[in-house]
């Protein structure tokens, strides 16, 4: 939790879009004889499992008032929509213009890679979107190695992942998760999501062979696995860099991302495997390196070198990184995208340390609820993609950020990068009698269910809501129709409010 006396406010005058900004009334809250707020409330009076809680929120974007409050200031672990947060964050804290970005340079006869905590690199989604494979980017820098005829690097090839800090893999993670893709390990430099992707092929004498993206001599793959009838297998702790394939298989089969303990060193050993397969030799080894200049250098922290030589640099915007988030619930992008936020805040304040980690990043995130006049008493932030069950928020927090985001700038934004209902991704087989209604933020844990978003009308967001389901057992199914009905009131409420004005 982060005091208010410590953190200066971001004003948000200059954020603002044209329409003014939105004044939330959360004071008022909902009428107890409203007709909607009635209609909302007889959903959430007779849950399946009477151990549950719930926290729910309604705020009218056309009045600014809470029109529906059932214990809105409750806090609750979130799940993933804990990444609201960290999209409305990034948007006010960085801007929809940033980028990050991937260096190459020579320093002196060493081959340099500065890493920016870009998650997109070399991740698989948005490489295919521009037609490429995840390993285009390093195949690139090749290509460029090769035009400048250098075919030998007589240093080392140095890595600096200095813009975060050295704890990839959050403390309240749980461990049966952390060799899962979406526990992936997060660094200052980061290749397909971090994780390495294993592909059985069966081969013309009744054997298998084995596929390792991206191309590495790191994973070390200890294949029991035999051709035929039955299931194939593969156990790896978290921790190790040994991979164990069993049972059986006798047709192509992916195994699927699994995580890579070591970000940077995988980031590196691939580099030096691709520059090798196009004929180009490193002399020397791969070593860790500070090379960005260090803090207590006036109006220099964390800015390059004059003596280094930038080759190349490879970028992701924001913009795809959001989408990442929201629609596809990526955590791993979360992650980076709260870390860099937390850089860049640290930066700012000219405060040590002057590095992303989940703490600064926290403290980026609870800046903005503070700027933005929201009450964030109950707000705690362990991490930014919601896996985390030290996580805490309220409805009221949720629906004000988005009820806020609604009149910002980069509303626009907001709203392409959640999802949509009926349409695309964690929405898109729910609420398809009203496809394109809803865009929101799903959530989903053990015991817990949650979603925050938006319900249009007319095509613009009309109201900004937040439902959240703690401490059931079971099934979440019975919730997930909670929360679709809970929309399908809105959705009406919204057009009858259009017919009558």
């Amino acid at each position: 939790m982060f005091g208010a006396a410590a953190l200066p406010c971001l004003a948000l005058q200059d954020q603002v879009s044209e329409g003014g900004e939105l004044r939330v009334n959360a004071t008022r809250g909902a009428s107890a004889t409203s007709s909607l707020s009635r209609r909302l409330d007889a959903l959430l009076t007779a849950l399946p499992h009477r151990r549950t809680l719930e926290s729910a929120c309604v705020i009218d974007l056309v009045s600014g008032d809470v029109v529906h409050d059932r214990h809105g200031d409750r806090s609750l672990v979130p799940a993933s929509v804990m990444k609201v947060f960290v999209m409305a964050a990034s948007l006010v804290q960085l801007g929809p213009e940033f980028a990050f970005d991937t260096v190459l340079a020579l320093d002196g006869s060493d081959l340099v890679v500065i890493g920016g905590g870009d998650p997109g690199f070399g991740d698989e989604r948005l490489c295919n979107a521009r037609g490429e494979s995840p390993t285009a980017g390093l195949q690139r820098w090749a290509d460029l190695l090769l035009h400048r005829e250098m075919l030998d690097v007589q240093g080392d090839l140095v890595i600096d992942e200095s813009i975060f800090d050295d704890q990839w893999v959050h403390p309240s993670w749980e461990e049966s998760d952390l060799d899962n893709w979406y526990a992936a390990p997060v660094g200052g430099l980061n290749i397909n999501d971090n994780c390495v992707d294993i592909t059985l092929i069966p081969s013309d004498n009744a054997g298998l062979t084995v596929s390792v993206q991206p191309p590495n001599n790191l994973a070390v793959i200890v294949n029991k696995c035999r051709a035929g009838d039955g299931k194939a297998l593969l156990h790896h702790p978290h921790d190790s860099f040994e991979y164990r394939l069993s049972g059986r298989c006798n047709k192509r089969w992916s195994f699927g991302s699994v995580s890579f303990p070591d970000p940077g060193l995988l980031f590196a050993d691939s580099l030096r495997t691709v520059l090798s397969r196009n004929g180009i030799h490193i002399g020397g080894n791969i070593v860790r390196r500070r090379v960005r200049q260090a803090p207590g250098l006036p109006n220099a922290a964390g800015s390059l070198p004059p003596r280094l030589t930038v080759l190349a640099s490879h970028s992701t915007r924001l913009t795809d990184c959001l989408r990442r988030v929201g629609k596809n619930s990526q955590n791993f992008f979360a992650e980076c995208v709260l870390k860099r936020m937390g850089y860049e805040w640290s930066r700012r304040r000219g405060s040590a340390p002057m590095i992303g980690s989940w703490t600064n990043g926290a403290g980026a995130v609870t800046e903005m609820l503070l700027s933005m006049g929201i009450d964030h008493a109950g707000f705690r932030m362990a991490d930014g993609s919601g896996l985390s069950r030290d996580n805490q928020c309220t409805a009221k927090q949720l629906a004000s950020v988005l009820a806020m985001m609604s009149r910002h700038r980069s509303a626009p934004v907001l709203l392409d990068s959640l999802s949509v209902a009926g349409v695309d991704g964690s929405l898109r087989k729910r609420l398809k009698d009203v496809p394109g209604r809803v865009v929101a933020k799903t959530g989903t844990m053990r015991g817990v269910r949650t979603l925050a978003g938006y319900v249009l009308g007319g095509g613009e967001p009309r109201y900004a809501f937040a439902i959240l389901f703690n401490n059931y057992p079971g099934p979440s199914t019975p919730y997930r129709k909670i929360q679709d009905s809970f929309c399908r009131v809105l959705i009406d409420a919204g057009g009858r409010a259009r017919q009558d004005r």
